[in-house]
């Protein structure tokens, strides 16, 4: 026998009982064929009629075959028995390939009915049956000749003593979709359509035709070609699929991600076209076709996944992309822009090597905020190893304001003076501002360059000052909590208690520390200056590069987020502030909790006058504290919180409540929320859509930045080594020649 033939049970004559295994047939010993599993319909029941001894009127008469087929419940050999209509070649084939899927079931079993067309004769013809014996090795007992038999004439078997007939779907789970496939009704097709769906993590819908015989299905994802259509065919009755493309050509998607991965899906076309659209037109826009609107965060979601999709993978274009979007804000928004770059013997061309930007509404806005500039560096992912820089301002709310951004290939004593350079020229021209920055020599190098005089103050971030100095004491534990300690304090008193303590245990700490202006680092010394800000707030400052730390974006898809979240930044915090003005409030959160808080303070003040405007006050009843407030153009406090803030203090409030003035006259106006509001009231403009941007002719096609391998880590010096030795030498009285 042909290794492809396969060998079929005919049954007929026969009733239909149900079992624990499901269907099984019970009468006359079936006869046994061998065919070819490629076997047409028409020709196995001609067949099939040879074998039965049946003289088929076809005029007169129906003709249906049923399947019992397998379904897997358990193991691989248990099975649950299901009734399966053949219908058509396909039904046909999908019978006879249960061998060769299920290896344990030797045979197929079909059963043969042939029944009168109603009407046509009042003489029932005598039902015949044809099934195939399921021979498998884990058999229940019976022999190659029993034989079970279904009944198809709908009627229940009195002798049975069995449930009533239940006739299982026609579809099976382990069938593939496919053209030829029948369904008993609408609702089994929508329901086979839903499970594979499930299975393969995909979404589809039915789209009903407007008549009830027929229904399309399609993939919910625009960009896949999967569809099937399905049709209630009268040469049986079931509803049969006339139409099937397949199989899905999306990404299959986790149940947990389906909802962003479809927004996505949807909103990439729009991106494609227009790229800068911002969150909140992308919601109205999903609003109109889906007829809910998407919140920022899904908006926000939605549109980084399909920025990646649209600009992401390809970085050596994305540098030649970079130019275009440039000039696409500057053309709509008046960036200002300044490149770097390399050029080729050919001037036409260049490798890139930096650019800075900066929006003019952030440089409107910096006008309304205290006179101080945060200046900071970050890593960025990708395949070139780019540094991101930023300077920001503070508002009136205590909130970054970013102000200005470089990205280079590179951070160095050049690119400090030429990010520096542009923000003085390009950015600000306000006088008296403090830097506040990392003690990085590179930065020190330049701000003490002559050309870099107009900074009226230098400031570091204390947390990176301690880091730094302490990596030239590693053997000194205990000098980075005795700096903190110092650095932080409002009391010079406790400022040279600590530093008394940093002498004594390491007398050349103190010396190296005394190279470094006391003003730079140390709050006590700092004159009011830094506002109170000790430490330089990564997650706050770079909170609206979150598109340069996404995995697989590439400049330009990154700088389209950031100017995403800056258009965010500026209209929450415009409404908010708008929102502050129309209630009537006058000065920021800040502020306001000072006042809140000296209003419900138990603590009861005794104020004593004393020469030039200045004030003594003590807590009563023990009057062991004691401040000195000074009220005169440098207002003051021994506590510090009067000149590190700007605005009164508990004991500034006290003396101002004891002479019946206004403490809000000595409230710095960068806290009002006029201010706040003036920081953000500009507005961005619509950026043109993404066939209207222009090549800038000012710039050469740029291609990749060139950046040569780091150096190799220098050898360790003979101090270096001698030192390492006398850790684990013991001393001796010899002396080394």
């Amino acid at each position: 026998m042909s290794e492809t033939e396969v060998p079929v049970y005919c049954y007929w004559n026969g009733c239909i009982k149900y079992g624990t295994e499901g269907v099984y047939y019970e009468g006359p010993t079936p006869r046994r064929i061998i065919v070819n599993p490629k076997i047409a319909l028409n020709r196995l029941l001609d067949e099939m009629y040879v074998l039965a001894g049946v003289d088929i009127d076809k005029e007169r008469s129906k003709v249906k075959v049923f399947g019992r087929y397998p379904s897997v419940v358990g193991g691989e050999s248990t099975f649950q028995y299901l009734l399966m209509p053949v219908v058509n070649s396909q039904s046909l084939e999908t019978m006879l390939e249960v061998p060769s899927k299920h290896p344990c079931i030797k045979n197929v079993e079909l059963y043969l009915e042939v029944i009168d067309h109603p009407g046509r004769s009042s003489k029932r013809q005598r039902t015949t049956g044809i099934a195939v014996k399921v021979e498998m090795d884990c058999s229940n007992g019976l022999s190659e000749e029993a034989a079970e038999v279904i009944n198809l004439t709908g009627e229940k078997d009195s002798d049975s003593g069995g449930p009533d007939t239940c006739l299982s779907g026609l579809w099976l789970e382990d069938h593939d979709l496919r053209v030829g496939l029948c369904f008993r009704d609408v609702d089994e097709v929508k329901k086979a359509v839903d499970w594979c769906s499930i299975k393969g993590l995909h979404k589809c819908i039915v789209r009903e035709t407007g008549t009830t015989g027929e229904f399309m299905s399609e993939c919910i994802r625009w960009n896949c070609k999967w569809s099937l259509g399905a049709a209630k065919l009268e040469k049986h009755g079931l509803f049969e699929i006339i139409k099937y493309t397949g199989p899905h050509t999306c990404r299959p998607i986790e149940p947990a991600n389906f909802n962003s991965e479809f927004e996505a899906d949807e909103i990439e076309p729009v991106v494609r076209v227009h790229p800068t659209l911002s969150f909140a037109e992308l919601s109205k826009w999903w609003r109109t076709k889906t007829g809910y609107g998407l919140e920022t965060k899904d908006a926000r979601a939605a549109k980084e996944e399909a920025v990646k999709r649209v600009f992401g993978g390809d970085w050596d274009q994305s540098f030649e992309d970079l130019p275009k979007l440039m000039s696409a804000f500057r053309s709509s928004n008046g960036l200002l822009v300044d490149w770097r770059y390399d050029l080729f013997p050919n001037p036409k061309f260049a490798s890139f090597s930096g650019v800075f930007w900066a929006f003019p509404q952030s440089i409107q806005g910096f006008q309304h905020c205290r006179p101080l500039i945060i200046v900071d560096t970050k890593e960025l992912n990708g395949k070139y190893q780019l540094k991101l820089m930023i300077a920001s301002g503070l508002d009136a709310a205590n909130k970054c304001l970013p102000l200005a951004f470089a990205v280079t290939k590179e951070v160095s004593s050049d690119s400090w003076r030429w990010f520096l350079t542009n923000i003085r020229e390009k950015v600000t021209q306000r006088k008296d501002l403090c830097l506040i920055s990392s003690p990085h020599p590179d930065i020190l190098a330049v701000i003490n360059e002559p050309g870099q005089s107009q900074w009226g103050y230098h400031r570091f971030c204390l947390k990176q000052f301690c880091s730094h100095f302490c990596r030239e004491f590693p053997g000194y534990n205990g000098l980075k909590s005795l700096l903190w300690r110092a650095g932080m304090t409002r009391h010079r008193e406790k400022f040279e208690n600590n530093i008394e303590t940093i002498k004594k245990d390491n007398p050349e700490a103190r010396r190296r520390l005394d190279q470094t202006p006391q003003s730079q680092w140390a709050l006590a010394h700092d004159g009011g200056r830094r506002y109170g800000i000790m430490e330089i707030d990564t997650a706050a400052l770079f909170s609206v590069c979150r598109g340069f730390e996404l995995a697989d974006h590439v400049l330009t898809g990154s700088l389209l987020l950031l100017f995403d979240e800056l258009r965010v930044c500026f209209n929450e915090r415009s409404l908010f502030s708008r929102f502050s003005l129309n209630c009537g409030d006058v000065y920021t959160k800040p502020v306001m909790d000072k006042l809140e808080e000296f209003r419900k303070a138990s603590v009861a003040y005794v104020v004593m006058p004393l020469e030039n405007n200045a004030f003594q006050v003590a807590v009563e009843p023990s009057g062991n504290d004691k401040w000195i407030v000074q009220l005169s153009d440098y207002c003051t406090c021994t506590c510090g919180d009067f000149q590190k803030f700007k605005f009164p203090c508990l004991h500034a409030l006290a003396v101002c409540k004891k002479l019946k003035i206004n403490p809000l006259q000595y409230v710095d106006d960068c806290y009002t929320c006029e201010r706040y509001y003036k920081t953000y009231s500009a507005a961005f403009s619509p950026v043109p859509k993404l066939s209207a941007w222009q090549e800038d002719s000012g710039v050469p096609r740029l291609f990749p930045p060139v950046i040569p391998p780091p150096p190799p880590p220098p050898p360790p010096t003979p101090y270096v080594a001698y030192k390492a030795q006398r850790k684990t030498t013991p001393k001796t009285g010899n002396k080394k020649s």
